[in-house]
């Protein structure tokens, strides 16, 4: 049988492993990792796929965690399989109210966040920022990022912590390796997050620094005054709504 009698060959490795995940059926419901962007949601997906791996094949190496990741920056187009772990920046609206999926939300500090953006411009350079505005639903460029919440940080915490047809856990950063269990309880599979790193300090000129705290006080406050761990979706809207009864 020839090449043409076969049909297209996949182009690339992302191609392969999505036909790999498209046919090694899971009973294990897609997750969605989402976060306010630069607040841990690569260290948080990696850990889940590690733990999501060994809980569908015994083990964790390269080709099982591989198997088990995925992106979904275009979530509303996403096929979000089973036994799949998903990393995103997008809107919750986005996921439009599917209730087969769980979300695991990271959120924290939105200046350290900023800060964060800022000096990945001097590594990861401008390609990498235009990306990332994207990925997050961006409403403006890097120059307004001191000035106004131009990566929607507000609308990343307001939809992503007010899901109720969607099973969801909403942890913030900086207690992460103290609520490891809850997360693990939460997934139904054990997560064992990487030994804690402290972050490095913000290494941003103090006139931007003093700026970004001036804007983003009152979202500041707000989440430090948030519960660490917040849950959500339909168990928790059903028992609200028996309080109130």
């Amino acid at each position: 049988m020839s090449k043409a009698q076969m049909g297209p060959f996949p182009k690339s490795k992302a191609q392969i492993r999505q036909i790999a995940q498209s046919v090694l059926l899971s009973k294990i419901a897609p997750i969605v990792v989402a976060s306010m962007g630069r607040s841990g949601s690569t260290l948080v997906h990696d850990a889940i796929c590690r733990g999501l791996a060994e809980a569908r094949f015994g083990h964790s190496g390269r080709l099982a965690t591989g198997l088990v990741a995925g992106y979904a920056w275009d979530l509303s187009a996403a096929p979000l399989r089973n036994g799949v772990a998903y990393k995103t920046h997008a809107l919750a609206e986005e996921l439009d109210g599917r209730s087969d999926v769980k979300v695991v939300f990271l959120f924290g500090s939105a200046v350290d966040s900023a800060v964060s953006v800022i000096n990945a411009r001097k590594v990861k350079g401008d390609a990498w920022i235009a990306s990332h505005f994207d990925h997050l639903r961006g409403e403006g460029g890097l120059a307004e990022l001191a000035e106004r919440d131009v990566l929607r940080f507000s609308d990343q915490l307001d939809g992503w912590t007010s899901l109720t047809s969607t099973p969801a856990i909403a942890m913030k950063y900086d207690s992460l390796w103290h609520n490891q269990d809850s997360l693990s309880d939460f997934l139904g599979f054990p997560i064992a997050l990487p030994p804690r790193r402290e972050r490095s300090a913000k290494q941003v000129d103090s006139k931007i620094l003093k700026r970004l705290q001036q804007t983003y006080a009152l979202l500041e406050s707000r989440i430090a005054a948030m519960p660490d761990v917040i849950r959500s979706g339909p168990e928790e809207k059903a028992q609200a709504g028996m309080k109130n009864q």
